[in-house]
């Protein structure tokens, strides 16, 4: 005896109230075994790949590619085993498939080597799976430069470069003869309406300072003389102190959601990232636990994360604040907005430098 059971959009962070479905990676009567991806659903931060837990097989698709649900909606649904068999996962069940599967054991990932596909279906990122669409990149030409030749978003840059492609820079302020123009989507969909929420929905106070950085800089100098210890950046030394201070100021943990306020635990800080077509604010957590070093290393991992659509659906849960530094473009001041369901933000301009007086009340040049 076979059931049916109905897939859900699981909630991934605590401000999901939604999500756009980004691309369905099996087709109705399909068979899928454990591990492959199911589905791509963006929330407000990132692409998700959502997989199988089990063998199953998909019986119907109810939303469509590029169809925004809320959490809860039902996505499609499976055949599968008795119900004894359920496990639940990310709030989708995925149950044995009826179709016999082969009791063979998987082969040594390591001696594969490239592995392009699974089965007729191209292994890509979410993220480059989305390039792709937009310059009309055809991903089976592609071979991927990521683990197991995974294709990643800087294989898609590197197609257009190669295939010159190119847009047209629009050098009228009217629509009138511009077409209908494209949709805003993707990423870029969610950031706007992200921005708008908090601009309309948060109340913001914005507070200016300057820091005197002249030790620190001294410090971060010295270092650099250091290979050993590896790339320090000022973001690794501003992320790290935000974790130290908000590790011993609850109040700067502490988020409004739905009427409610709730203390976040341990310290951690989202990274503002740009990337080709918006921004992520991956999370790294309990940067106030960890020193300089460690806390670099996972620092630059999400941003190689970020800009490549590999982040998982956790990344960008569990902080209260977020970093954005732009001093490396030269911006005096920065007043970022707060992401929805955080308290607050900090943006770090440029370096300049300033005569103070000194103990005897002589200028003296400073940072």
């Amino acid at each position: 005896m076979t059931l049916d059971y109905l897939i859900r959009l699981p909630q991934l962070g605590l401000t999901m109230t939604e999500g756009m479905m980004v691309e369905w990676m099996v087709t109705p009567g399909a068979a899928v075994r454990a591990g492959d991806v199911l589905y791509v659903v963006e929330t407000d931060k990132i692409a998700n790949e959502i997989l199988a837990d089990r063998d199953g097989v998909l019986e119907s698709i109810l939303v469509q590619v590029d169809e925004t649900v809320p959490v809860g909606t039902i996505l499609g649904t499976w055949v599968g085993a008795p119900k004894t068999n359920i496990k639940k996962q990310s709030g989708t069940r995925i149950v044995e498939s009826r179709t016999k599967t082969s009791k063979k054991p998987p082969a040594d990932a390591t001696k594969l080597g490239k592995l392009p596909t699974i089965g007729e279906r191209i292994i890509a990122s979410p993220h480059a799976r989305k390039l792709a669409r937009e310059y009309s990149i055809d991903l089976s030409k592609l071979s991927g430069s990521g683990p197991h030749g995974r294709i990643v978003a800087k294989d898609i840059h590197n197609a257009v470069t190669t295939s010159n492609i190119t847009s047209t820079p629009v050098t009228e302020n009217s629509t009138e003869n511009l077409g209908s123009g494209t949709p805003l989507r993707g990423v870029q969909k969610i950031v706007a309406a992200q921005m708008l929420r908090s601009h309309t929905e948060i109340p913001h106070f914005h507070l200016t300072a300057s820091a005197e950085i002249s030790e620190l800089l001294w410090l971060h100098e010295g270092l650099k003389q250091k290979p050993e210890i590896g790339r320090i950046t000022l973001t690794h030394w501003i992320a790290s102190a935000v974790g130290l201070a908000i590790a011993d100021t609850p109040k700067f943990r502490t988020v409004l959601v739905n009427e409610r306020l709730f203390v976040l635990p341990g310290s951690s800080v989202g990274i503002a990232v740009a990337i080709e077509d918006g921004i992520h604010a991956p999370v790294a957590t309990n940067l106030g636990d960890h020193g300089l070093t460690a806390n670099a290393v996972k620092i630059e991992e999400l941003v190689t994360q970020a800009r490549e659509g590999t982040l998982g659906p956790d990344s960008s849960i569990g902080a209260a604040i977020t970093v954005t530094n732009l001093g490396s473009f030269n911006i005096d001041h920065v007043l970022p907005l707060i992401v929805p369901g955080q308290s607050s933000t900090l943006g770090v301009g440029r370096q300049q430098s300033v005569f103070r007086p000194d103990a005897d009340g002589a200028p003296m040049l400073r940072k």
